[in-house]
């Protein structure tokens, strides 16, 4: 019998190893068929790698550890979209699901080809109508298209009813001009207040009035209070008095009326461009995630509850025969996909007990307080909701993980502190975590941090952004660690961005957590130049001159001819096959993880249909490349940037939250009479909610209220999330106000910080606690202490190669390099190899010829003190000396170099060789004579280095 639970997980709790802990208990007690249901391809993989990974690694014997193999083999591991999509397939039509690049793609496609639909030229006239209502340019519209509230698509207006409006616009205006003049012929007797409070706000056209201003929200003008009592009694303010209660009904009527037009021109436009993405997806033979849903729902109309056709097609598929269903991240699952898995869900529970026990069985594990996909559709109330009988009825089991595998216990606890603040009055307010009593396999180790810094800033956010930068570079500072383990969570795109601008100006680097765009790269730049030299007609001068610039010599480009010259033996259209071909020969040049990331392009491209030739691929891969990303390497010196709904999943060792309250949009209101959609502005919902005759102030009011709760809710998950993400250290950075004061979600996340944590040492916005070093020390320099110099910012080497690019041929020098200095530094005072040496024959024999030249003996066998690989630093300057002779008056730096000797880096060694002698020298003073030699291993010759 198994069990059916509801697993509670929060942030680092071990959620997948749970998962997978269940999904290997049912293959070893049954041969039925098991569902797994993860929310992304990669959790899939991992899971089903991690349970093959541990029956292979088991104490089995052979046969038992095949059978379970082949038990495992079995179950179903998938995303919640891929299961979808095997119900809707079809033996006719299998279109494929598009990824993000398919969908930017299709997307920049129509965006370009809009404006140019005849759909679109003969509508030019409803164009400049939409921009004069929407007060944007006609070609901000494609923007609001993309924008669109979905209460837009689930309403038609009536046959004629656009019309009507227009006609009404123009009465409105009409009247309204009409009242205007009768103000305008008494203007001249007003002055002071009244002029400045009353004429001059009701003289404003009325398309371009203010509904915000303090007259429009008064009933009457008795209620302007700075209007003298003088001029209350004159017969200007008596025509006023009598004007104005029909203007603000007008402005009203007007702003009602033009919310109405601008939805329906919205609604239009949108189903032009919708029609658009539909033909290029299905040109393209793709459908995005929401298109699977839907068309499912519609088998058997969106409202049915049976579903037969549904039903049938799960029967088609085997998933009748699922025993055991397990379905991970539930806070995520949409309205749509509720629907959807609950047939087979119901199915499965009339199985289960009260007791949760039953042949069959639901796994469900996730955290609400990590629901923060609403705005693609998540609903975790409605689940919540159909949830909440089988919890009572106790067919679902609840449990909840109780350790943080993640993170520190000093930001543990914070993050019980973060909890409790973020979520009153909610049922998960309570949830707390624990590190684990001793099962971690990681000891802790290092300064471990929280911290809230306020940022006081007034109009510019300038001293938002340097104090980022300021605690950023304290951090790396103090801790020493890789600047690619700092990671830089904010609310938006546009943050992110402005980010990046601030920290380039400082000289830090940075990446997204995807990696870097193809085209920021040097060695990007050179592949897409490479590439078009073979598949596009150029003049034989730029592409050459542009390679040189990148430093990528005749050798190369003479490389690059013969590969040229080879693919033009090929018969056209040769498509995917000269493309692959191309990025096979080029391998050589350029690093692995490029060629992975362009060959991964070319393979989405050519698998279009109709796709065209490889010039056709290069002018769409140079469209795309901001979405072709190269991963970083693990510790790459360059600081993560990204959103906070973009590292869902994800963790990193030092976290900084940069946080500002952000105004939310109003929600949606329908009009009590049509059903139209409004979309108001805040000044237009406040005054419309002060007019009683307007009819929607109650809707506003209930609208705004249901629309600040989802959005409080949605933000404290949010924070949670960003705060989660955290392993070491956690850094919010705050923007106050003027006076230094934090407000809403700031204020909470300060108290938060500010509460005592257990063990850890108070620090000025936080605590911090040292768990000492976990792993081994700095070089022991007791020969050679470092000396003391005026610190000072480090000059970026030009010439010094990106370490996460490196390719395959390059690293295979570098490796060779690396064994020769190894063996080097292990000779004898005599100048001897040991013979338990990691190296070829070859490179032995290389190093034998090399030692054996006089030149070079003479140099290694002089008297003295040797010390190998030797650490000199500074601290500004820092170096490893592969040889040091000391003797009474002479210092003698020997330095090792590798490959062919290239009088273009002699300039180079000499500026490295120039910085040992400075260290040396402050160290030893002027008693001590310095000589500095290259030793050149492949290359005969010595060079020294006055």
């Amino acid at each position: 019998m198994a069990k059916s639970y509801l697993v509670n997980a929060s942030a680092g709790s071990g959620k997948t190893y749970r998962l997978t802990q269940a999904v290997r208990a049912h293959i070893n007690s049954s041969s039925e068929l098991v569902v797994a249901i993860t929310f992304t391809r990669a959790a899939a993989a991992e899971m089903q790698k991690r349970i093959l990974d541990v029956i292979a690694g088991g104490q089995l014997a052979p046969p038992e550890k095949l059978h379970l193999l082949m038990r495992a083999a079995r179950a179903r591991f998938s995303t919640i979209d891929a299961l979808f999509h095997q119900l809707l397939a079809t033996e006719e039509s299998s279109p494929r699901i598009a990824d993000d690049q398919d969908a930017q793609s299709i997307q920049l496609a129509v965006d370009e080809l809009f404006f140019a639909q005849p759909a679109v030229i003969g509508e030019t006239e409803r164009i400049l109508i939409a921009a004069r209502v929407l007060q944007i340019s006609p070609e901000q519209l494609l923007v609001k298209l993309k924008d669109i509230d979905p209460a837009f698509g689930q309403w038609t207006p009536a046959a004629g009813q656009v019309d009507a409006w227009r006609a009404r616009q123009a009465r409105l205006a009409a009247e309204y001009k009409r009242l205007q003049d009768a103000v305008r012929a008494i203007a001249g007797g007003a002055a002071g207040n009244l002029r400045r409070s009353v004429v001059n706000p009701l003289l404003q056209p009325l398309n371009q009035a203010d509904a915000g201003c303090a007259l429009f929200r008064k009933s009457s003008l008795d209620e302007i209070k700075n209007i003298a009592a003088g001029d209350r009694h004159t017969p200007v303010y008596g025509q006023l008095e009598k004007l104005y209660p029909g203007m603000r009904r007008l402005l009203a009527e007007h702003i009602v009326n033009s919310a109405r037009l601008a939805g329906a021109l919205l609604k239009h436009f949108h189903g032009i461009y919708q029609r658009l993405i539909n033909e290029e997806k299905q040109r393209r033979g793709v459908c995005f995630f929401e298109d699977v849903t839907r068309n499912l729902l519609e088998l058997d109309g969106a409202d049915a509850a049976e579903r037969p056709v549904l039903m049938t097609r799960i029967y088609e598929r085997g998933y009748d025969r699922t025993a055991h269903l397990l379905l991970d991240e539930f806070q995520d699952t949409s309205g749509e996909q509720l629907k959807l898995l609950q047939p087979l869900m119901d199915d499965i529970l009339g199985s289960v007990a009260s007791d949760g026990t039953g042949e069959r069985s639901l796994f469900i594990v996730g955290d609400w307080k990590q629901s923060i996909y609403r705005w693609r559709g998540a609903e975790p109330d409605r689940l919540s909701r159909w949830l909440a009988p089988l919890i009572k009825r106790r067919q679902l089991l609840e449990e909840a993980l109780p350790y943080n595998w993640r993170s520190t216990p000093l930001l543990i606890e914070y993050f019980n502190h973060l909890t409790a603040e973020l979520f009153k009055d909610q049922p998960y307010a309570a949830h707390r975590q624990a590190p684990p009593d001793g099962a971690r396999k990681k000891d802790y180790s290092g300064i471990s941090r929280v911290m809230a810094v306020p940022a006081v800033c007034g109009r510019s956010e300038d001293a938002l952004y340097a104090e980022l930068h300021n605690q950023i570079k304290q951090l790396q500072t103090s801790t020493g660690c890789a600047w690619g383990d700092i990671a830089v969570l904010c609310r938006t795109n546009e943050h992110m961005h402005k980010i990046a601008g601030v920290l380039a100006e400082h000289g830090i680097a940075t990446s997204g957590v995807r990696g870097r765009e193809l085209l920021s790269l040097r060695e990007g730049t050179a592949l897409y130049l490479a590439l078009t030299a073979l598949f596009m007609p150029h003049d034989g001068k730029f592409i050459p001159q542009g390679l040189e610039n990148l430093g990528y010599d005749t050798a190369f480009q003479q490389d690059l001819a013969r590969i040229r010259e080879a693919a033009a033996a090929f018969m056209e259209p040769f498509r995917f096959a000269a493309a692959a071909r191309a990025l096979r020969e080029l391998s050589r040049h350029f690093p692995r993880v490029l060629i992975e990331a362009v060959w991964h392009d070319a393979e989405h491209y050519f698998d279009r249909p109709a796709p065209g030739a490889p010039a056709d691929w290069l002018k769409h891969l140079r469209i795309m490349s901001p979405w072709v990303s190269v991963p970083e390497g693990e510790h790459a010196d360059r600081v993560k940037l990204a959103t906070i709904h973009s590292t869902k999943g994800l963790e990193f060792p030092h976290v900084f939250v940069l946080w500002k309250e952000e105004r939310n949009r109003p929600d949606i209101v329908l009009h009590p009479d049509d059903g139209a959609p409004l979309q108001l502005s805040k000044k237009e919902r406040e005054f419309l909610a002060a007019m009683p005759e307007s009819r929607l102030q109650s809707l506003l009011t209930a609208a705004d209220s249901r629309k600040q709760a989802a959005l409080d809710a949605e933000t404290a998950n949010l924070l949670y999330v960003a705060a989660t993400r955290a392993i070491s250290s956690l850094t919010w950075v705050l923007k106050a106000g003027q006076d230094g004061k934090l407000e809403g979600f700031s204020r909470k996340i300060s108290q938060a910080t500010s509460k005592p944590i257990a063990g850890a040492e108070p620090v000025t916005g936080g605590h911090q606690h040292d768990y000492g070093p976990g792993a081994p020390g700095q070089p022991d320099d007791a020969e050679l202490p470092p000396y003391n110099l005026p610190e000072s910012e480090p000059t970026p080497d030009p010439d010094a190669m990106d370490p996460a690019l490196k390719s395959a041929e390059i690293e295979a020098g570098i490796a060779r390099g690396l064994r020769l200095h190894a063996a080097l530094a292990r000779l004898t005072l005599e100048g001897v190899l040991p013979d338990n040496l990691d190296l070829a024959p070859p490179e032995r024999q290389c190093l034998e010829r090399f030692l054996s030249r006089p030149e070079v003996a003479a140099i290694l066998r002089r008297p003295g003190k040797t010390l190998c690989e030797q650490h000199v630093s500074d601290t500004k300057n820092f170096g490893l000396v592969d040889r040091l002779v000391l003797t009474g008056d002479l210092i003698t730096i020997i330095d090792y170099k590798t490959g062919a000797r290239r009088s273009d880096l002699l300039e180079k060694y000499q500026a490295q060789m120039l910085r040992y002698r400075q260290i040396l020298a402050a160290l030893y003073g002027a008693s001590r004579r310095i000589e500095c030699y290259l030793l050149f291993v492949d290359d005969p010759g010595v060079a020294q280095l006055s």
